[in-house]
């Protein structure tokens, strides 16, 4: 389905027209290109090694907005918590 999803954006046509053409249904073809999409350009937490190796640590969380929250000896089921908040 990659193949297609590559073809359709070569191509330029809108997806009603794309899918007609191929005999596809729009709603499942478009399931494919958000998959493609999530797979080109994914998104979420990954995992960060500063590479540094001490007892204490300390995070920030930066808001999109500005504001910052530090923490020492942060939690990871607080962190979840207040990236929900945003």
């Amino acid at each position: 389905m990659y193949n297609l999803v590559r073809e359709y954006q070569s191509r330029g046509l809108s997806v009603k027209a794309f899918s007609k053409e191929r005999g596809n249904s729009p709603s499942t073809f478009g399931y494919w290109i958000r998959k493609k999409k999530e797979k080109d350009h994914p998104s979420g937490f990954v995992e960060v090694d500063n590479g540094l190796k001490s007892s204490a640590s300390e995070m920030e969380l930066i808001y999109p907005n500005g504001v910052k929250l530090q923490m020492s000896s942060p939690v990871l089921t607080l962190i979840a918590r207040l990236v929900k908040l945003y």
